[in-house]
């Protein structure tokens, strides 16, 4: 090969390798841009909040039991209210309610949709407490071989006559809590807590609770449960964190 054809050749590889970076260039963000979209989608640090909800003292106390003279045979005669379930291990408490109550807009995530299924089971709701976000579906089935209504008080206002088999469903569209019960078996009631953001839970049969992905920065919390009442504290949140905590309730609350 000559010097000339080698001369050209090395030209044309030099334009060759200048075109790919300034192409690959153009689809690079610069600065400005890239804290553009960052702007838009800034990074939220996150941690967490678990805790423990126990029952004070050395006695542990039965729920409320109630004589049923409805549907007897199906239902049975001794209904219990489910107002307070304590664990007999570790004295634990079920079905507290722990929310946080002071959420900015801006920290509360896209709506993740969700359906949640209140069923008519056994004369009871099933679950007798719950906590759902704005915006979420609330399906009400019946299991039994009775009729039910499922009767909404508060934040959502409706009565539904429900047949074994129906299913209606409903969506959440407002904050706060809503009150369940039964028109025809007066005992049947149910606690649902709607909230603008994701951040709340029920304790389990052990008293124990675990709130994921909030948003670093200090909160009211508050902790209620439909027979021992209504606490609040105040909580700091740390990224990367869990932070944790312990509730008390005494039977005189």
């Amino acid at each position: 090969m000559n010097s000339r054809l080698r001369l050209v050749l090395l030209r044309t590889l030099t334009i060759a390798s200048w075109m790919v970076v300034l192409s690959t260039a153009a689809y690079q963000p610069g600065a400005r841009e890239f804290h553009a979209a960052a702007a838009a989608h800034p990074v939220v640090s996150l941690g967490a909040l678990e805790g423990f909800v126990q029952l004070a003292g050395d006695l542990i106390p039965h729920p409320t039991y109630v004589k049923n003279t409805t549907d007897p045979l199906v239902c049975g005669q001794l209904q219990s209210l489910e107002d307070l379930l304590i664990s007999t291990v570790d004295r634990g408490v079920k079905n507290v309610i722990v929310a946080l109550t002071d959420v900015p807009v801006s920290k509360i995530p896209p709506l993740t949709p969700s359906r949640f299924v209140l069923d008519n089971r056994e004369c009871r709701f099933v679950p007798h407490v719950s906590v759902l976000t704005v915006g979420n579906l609330i399906v009400a089935t019946n299991s039994d071989t009775l009729l039910h209504t499922v009767h909404f008080y508060g934040a959502l206002k409706i009565n539904i006559a429900l047949p074994k088999g129906l299913t209606v469903t409903k969506i959440t569209d407002e904050p706060g809590m809503i009150i369940v019960k039964c028109d025809v078996h007066g005992w049947m009631q149910a606690f649902i807590r709607v909230d603008a953001h994701p951040f709340h839970a029920v304790t389990d049969e052990s008293g124990h609770f675990h709130i994921p992905n909030i948003p670093a920065g200090t909160y009211s919390l508050e902790i209620w449960h439909e027979r021992l009442g209504r606490q609040k504290r105040t909580i700091r949140i740390k990224g990367e964190q869990t932070e944790v905590i312990q509730v008390a309730y005494g039977l005189d609350n």
